[in-house]
């Protein structure tokens, strides 16, 4: 489910249910909510359905919207929301981190599984400083690393810094 309080704290609504079958496509269900991110522009919620390998798009207050897959295999962990409004997620199943559009095409990925310096596992956290540094925490390597982007990188292969509300 998805929990919505206001900025006190005080609990306002819930919404979703659990899936009752594998790979369900049903509105509404979850099995595993492992990233949500609001769009400061139109107020949508996105919501990273990761046993379901989808991400579901609902309205501030709940209603179903949209959806779009992720593909097999997949199990999309943490959701970030770039200022150019592109959506990342860092896939568990793939050890990448995958780029789509708002409208959930697929665009771009990098990443490798393993335990060495750049390559990736279980990744549940990601960030990007003002200086466009990328930051991912992981679980099963229990550690953070840091990704400085290359002098002249394509800027549309970075993730880039979040989009936030206007001051």
């Amino acid at each position: 489910r998805v929990v919505k309080f206001d900025k006190d704290g005080k609990f306002l609504m819930q919404w979703g249910e659990k899936s009752t079958s594998p790979n369900d496509t049903t509105p509404g269900t979850f099995n595993a909510v492992h990233g949500v991110q609001v769009d400061p522009m139109t107020r949508k919620v996105y919501v990273t359905d990761r046993e379901n390998h989808r991400f579901q798009v609902f309205d501030e207050n709940g209603k179903y919207l949209d959806q779009f897959s992720t593909g097999e295999p997949s199990t999309p962990q943490v959701l970030y929301l770039a200022a150019d409004r592109s959506l990342w997620t860092a896939d568990n199943d793939t050890s990448k981190i995958v780029k789509y559009d708002i409208e959930g095409h697929y665009q771009y990925s990098w990443g490798s599984k393993g335990e060495w310096p750049g390559a990736l596992w279980n990744v549940h956290g990601m960030s990007v400083d003002s200086d466009g540094n990328l930051y991912l925490a992981e679980v099963n390597n229990g550690r953070l690393e840091k990704f400085r982007p290359r002098k002249g990188a394509n800027p549309a292969l970075l993730v880039g810094q979040p989009l936030r509300a206007a001051p």
